[in-house]
């Protein structure tokens, strides 16, 4: 079974729930080029193992960093949205979600030459009460998403079934196709384990587990890092002992624990598991 590899392209400070790394007038002071040099590191891994991936990229990024983002299209990974600035979709209103997000879609496609099929969230922020977003995402002419996720964490959370599907009409008329998060499921407790602090947190033995189980279910698990997962270095902003735990635990050891998998498991980017999940040749169709 193949599994999807994921990437949120984004700087070390798009930070949800801290005021002063999320104020857009303060970014420019933010001087780093941990961006740059840890997506090129996360390109050079992905040549290393001959693997291809997700890089879900912020519109503002890509006008910054064009260079970089045009690398990731020449080497043949999938391009997708990660909205234009980092604003959670539960922050904003649906016509706001729409301007930023058809914003980020046409920096995208501008630079890189790809059409842009797939959006995920920031902070996994389509909650329950942010459906509308799914009818966005379909009247722009994106494909799939990849923001839901089945467990209860600080800005996200959505009591979703773990398995690509199309959703129903209970959550939206779109008949839109989803990519839930992976977690670890424990009957009424789910836990996370494969993307962002989780990673970074569980030992390569819980990862390890978690993957084969997923494979013995016969479910596709998705990993998600973001540049800073690789950045030992990154700069320090105050915030609370238990963000600030999330934020910078163990990021000496991402990179370790992503060749780890990439070692013993198989993976592709998240339109083609999600083509291969429901066999078709062009997700359009569905």
């Amino acid at each position: 079974m193949k599994h999807a590899l994921s990437f949120d392209i984004e700087d070390w400070f798009n930070i949800s729930g801290i005021p002063y790394v999320e104020r857009r007038g303060n970014w420019d002071s933010f001087s780093s080029s941990i961006v740059e040099d840890k997506t090129n590191l996360i390109l050079d891994i992905l040549n290393k193992y001959d693997v291809k991936a997700t890089f879900f990229v912020l519109g503002w990024v890509t006008q910054k960093y064009p260079a970089v983002i045009k690398r990731i299209a020449e080497e043949g990974h999938e391009i997708g949205t990660h909205g234009y600035w980092h604003y959670r979709v539960n922050t904003l209103s649906k016509e706001k979600f729409r301007d930023y997000l058809r914003q980020s879609v046409e920096a995208l496609e501008q630079v890189t030459g790809k059409k842009v099929k797939g959006y995920r969230a920031p902070s996994f922020s389509i909650t329950p009460g942010t459906e509308w977003a799914f009818e966005v995402m379909d009247e722009i002419g994106l494909q799939y998403d990849a923001s839901l996720f089945p467990a209860q964490r600080g800005h996200g959370g959505y009591d979703i079934e773990q398995r690509p599907q199309i959703l129903d009409s209970s959550i939206t008329q779109t008949n839109f196709v989803q990519l839930p998060m992976s977690v670890l499921d424990f009957g009424k407790v789910k836990v996370p384990f494969s993307g962002g602090g989780y990673l970074r947190f569980w030992h390569e033995k819980i990862l390890r587990y978690g993957f084969s189980k997923l494979e013995d279910d016969g479910i596709p698990g998705v990993i998600y890092l973001h540049p800073r997962d690789f950045a030992p270095n990154c700069p320090r902003v105050k915030m609370s002992a238990i963000r600030k735990f999330k934020c910078y635990v163990n990021l000496h050891t991402t990179q370790r624990k992503l060749e780890m998998l990439l070692e013993n498991y198989e993976f592709s980017t998240c339109e083609n598991i999600l083509k291969e999940w429901f066999q078709v040749e062009d997700l359009a169709v569905l």
